[in-house]
């Protein structure tokens, strides 16, 4: 069987957070399956382009191969994909098509449409109520109806969690809608480097420090959605009782980091939260295994794979309770909480006052998100199993 994956975006495209390292998983596990994967994508990475051999496909690993057309206008046009397009539909079984506002997706759907392939639209939160109240809502509108509804019969849409399906299916009350989460490669965020709490501080600030009692982590692109100015707000509130608490934040600049820098000092607590940038996977790998706790207040989550990769390196989470994890805490693993300062600080103070099994959370989040597991509910949709 062979795949066409076609996404807007891949890796090494990291820029634009977790789903390009959920589709490149994905591709990677199928492949090591058997099934032929050729992704189709662009060589946008944000604002730059990637380097990378541009309109022919490349081997990636054993059945897995990717071509980057190339954009001349980045995020908004690529001549060279409007014209290959049609023959890398043609030569797959299956197309699988990521997102849903951008200009490949369209294209991508007419033509498999036409050449009567199989067809999976992963969503990843367009349709839900956020995505398409956030800029240029009308236009979606109408996109929307252009572009999905007339076919919604010819697609199976996967949702990558319980709220995106509510979602598809409001839009769509007659779509064939499958959960298939996103999953996690549980075993690559094990036997991390182990080091101190100062150690950690010191190694991802500027500061020094002589105490550090706890050390929350939180990690997203800086876009207004993902709430980081809920969480250093809690924060502020939270050091009048545990002073000598740290809290990292890591990710790249998607519109609000002067924002939550302006944010940090004009709370005077420059010395306790720390803006760290976009990260590799190593250092997430060592933030997330060496903090005490993970924390995320996001407006909206279609899946949230950083919350699965904390719940693989054991750790106690804060999150928000708009985010597809309703049983957080009825399997031990962490705290919902309103997204309000109030909440989340008050969320904090009682976690650190209980006590939670670090290999209980593993093995959870080894159960049900494995990328093992989580392949094997895809093949099945993809042999129509």
């Amino acid at each position: 069987m062979r795949i066409c994956i076609v996404s807007s975006s891949f890796y090494p495209a990291t820029s634009y957070g977790g789903p390009i390292s959920a589709t490149w998983d994905l591709s990677r596990k199928l492949a090591k399956k058997g099934i032929k994967v050729y992704v189709t994508t662009t060589n946008a990475n944000g604002n730059s382009k990637l380097n990378e051999t541009k309109n022919t496909f490349i081997k990636k690993d054993e059945n897995l191969f990717v071509k980057y057309y190339n954009e001349q206008l980045i995020n908004k046009l690529s001549l060279s994909f409007l014209f290959g397009i049609w023959s890398d539909i043609k030569n797959s079984d299956v197309v699988y098509i990521q997102y849903v506002f951008h200009y490949t997706v369209p294209f991508s759907l007419l033509f498999s449409v036409f050449l009567n392939k199989k067809i999976i639209i992963c969503p990843r939160g367009s349709l839900g109520e956020w995505g398409l109240q956030y800029k240029w809502k009308s236009i979606k509108r109408i996109w929307v109806s252009l572009f999905l509804r007339p076919f919604i019969s010819k697609i199976t849409m996967q949702a990558s969690s319980y709220i995106e399906k509510d979602d598809i299916l409001r839009n769509f009350p007659n779509a064939k809608v499958k959960i298939i989460n996103d999953g996690v490669d549980f075993i690559s965020f094990q036997n991390a480097q182990k080091l101190s709490r100062k150690e950690i501080i010191e190694r991802f600030s500027d500061s020094t420090c002589d105490d550090v009692s706890n050390i929350f982590f939180s990690m997203g692109r800086l876009h207004e959605i993902k709430g980081f100015d809920v969480i250093i707000d809690a924060f502020s509130l939270y050091l009048k009782d545990d002073k000598n608490a740290k809290l990292i934040i890591a990710g790249a600049d998607d519109g609000v980091r002067s924002n939550l820098e302006f944010q940090i000092l004009d709370l005077q607590i420059q010395e306790s939260i720390f803006l760290i940038g976009e990260v590799s996977f190593e250092d997430k790998k060592l933030l997330l295994n060496n903090c005490d706790y993970f924390t995320l207040a996001s407006e909206f989550e279609s899946f949230g794979i950083v919350i699965a990769e904390a719940l693989s390196c054991g750790k106690p989470i804060v999150l928000s309770n708009k985010t597809p994890w309703k049983d957080l805490e009825i399997n031990k693993c962490g705290i919902l909480a309103n997204n309000d300062k109030i909440s989340f600080f008050n969320a904090f103070t009682k976690i650190v006052n209980e006590k939670y099994d670090s290999k209980m959370i593993k093995s959870y989040v080894r159960s049900n998100y494995d990328w093992e597991v989580i392949v094997d509910r895809f093949i099945r949709i993809l042999k129509n199993k």
